[in-house]
């Protein structure tokens, strides 16, 4: 029987676990919480924290696995790539591992090839942040060059707002690299493809995203298809291939962010070597196109074939992010009905009775999801009231 190690197993990653299990491999799985979802499902687990290079390539040695996976997490990614040019399992993709999960690296490497960016500047204190500021003007972005998920990404429209988003960006980035960049507005567009094991990139699916109000860029849906004309859907496909290009990427899944400003110009946000979060890899692309993804970056490392074939559904998926009311929840009910509605791809509460609920301040932060599929706006709007009904919320009253 084959081994097979995954780097990552959070309730994200419970479709790529099931589909190594339904390959009747061994399974060794890494997560850095002792409860992690997807353990229930393991041979063999081991608590570490997919940063953990060294202690993660100690027990992948121990192990002794033909192949090892990842997805939707830059660090687990990153880990996997490492561990298998390491180990001797393959030896590529490091390069596209680093470029994409160093955004300072991304957009050095995607400018080498003309491709459209905001302007940028590498910084690493205030004074520095000042000076890139004179150059671009306001507002502009400030973000860590090595986090994901938007922790320590802000938006900043005047001075005197500088130096608390400075420190919020600085405490999440883990080189203490940051970066200053125009702020671009627009409509944000999503991006996700694969390699096939000739190293061809296809994109898969385009989506059109919603964001917060505020400093915090936080995404709260996405729909797919993106809801732009055809002609721009063909432009932005022939920049992402442009980008894959530009970062070598050849192997594995791509996830991609656009903004398309009011005169039709795409400027890339971030590509990422992984599949999207939220189960976008896994279920959403997997429901629009008919491929499974888990499937391809399995069999790719344990270097097995693999039938890159996929067929374009005639529907669409939305992905609506849950930001309920601030105050601490009582009883939570409905999510077991919701769950048995014919469109309702996947719902998951991350939140639970007797938390405080705050803003969210980050990605990570975000109460939820749910993933409905649906092929007219109308049959949407029927499928949402239903949820509304059913998804109940009752708060402590108690002060």
């Amino acid at each position: 029987m084959k081994k097979l190690m995954i780097i990552g197993s959070n309730w994200e990653k419970i479709p790529l676990i099931k589909s190594a299990k339904n390959l009747n491999l061994n399974i060794l799985l890494t997560d850095e919480n002792n409860d992690a979802e997807g353990f229930k499902y393991a041979d063999k687990i081991e608590t570490v924290n997919p940063r953990n290079l060294n202690k993660l390539y100690t027990i992948a040695k121990k192990f002794r696995p033909n192949g090892i996976v990842a997805d939707q997490c830059d660090y687990s990614h990153f880990a996997a790539v490492y561990l298998s040019n390491k180990l001797g399992l393959y030896k590529d993709g490091l390069s596209a591992a680093q470029l994409t999960t160093n955004k300072l690296w991304m957009r050095e490497a995607c400018r080498n090839e003309q491709v459209l960016q905001p302007r940028f500047f590498s910084v690493k204190n205030l004074k520095e942040a000042k000076v890139a500021i004179n150059l671009i003007n306001f507002p502009i972005v400030i973000k860590p060059v090595d986090n994901r998920g938007s922790f320590g990404v802000n938006i900043v429209h005047k001075l005197s707002q500088l130096e608390k988003c400075f420190f919020d960006s600085l405490a999440n980035s883990h080189s203490r690299q940051l970066i200053v960049e125009s702020y671009i507005e627009g409509k944000h567009i999503t991006v996700d493809g694969a390699c096939d094991q000739d190293g061809n990139h296809y994109n898969l699916a385009i989506a059109s995203k919603k964001n917060m109000k505020g400093s915090k860029p936080i995404i709260t849906d996405v729909v797919y298809p993106a809801q732009i004309h055809e002609d721009l859907k063909k432009q932005i496909f022939k920049i992402n291939s442009n980008v894959v290009y530009s970062l070598g990427i050849k192997k594995g899944l791509t996830h991609s962010e656009y903004i398309v400003d009011i005169k039709n110009r795409c400027f890339l946000v971030e590509m990422a070597n992984r599949g999207g979060g939220g189960l976008t890899s896994s279920l959403i692309i997997k429901n629009l196109k008919n491929i499974d993804l888990s499937k391809l970056i399995i069999k790719n490392a344990l270097g097995e074939n693999f039938d890159f074939k996929y067929t374009n559904k005639k529907i669409s998926v939305i992905l609506k992010f849950f930001n309920f009311k601030p105050g601490k929840i009582n009883k939570i009910s409905g999510v077991n009905e919701i769950n048995k509605l014919k469109n309702i791809v996947f719902i998951k509460l991350l939140i639970k009775e007797g938390d405080v609920l705050k803003k969210p301040k980050s990605g990570a932060e975000r109460h939820g999801f749910i993933i409905i599929k649906y092929k007219t706006r109308k049959e949407l709007k029927v499928i949402e009231d239903k949820t509304k009904k059913l998804l109940r919320i009752s708060y402590d009253k108690k002060k």
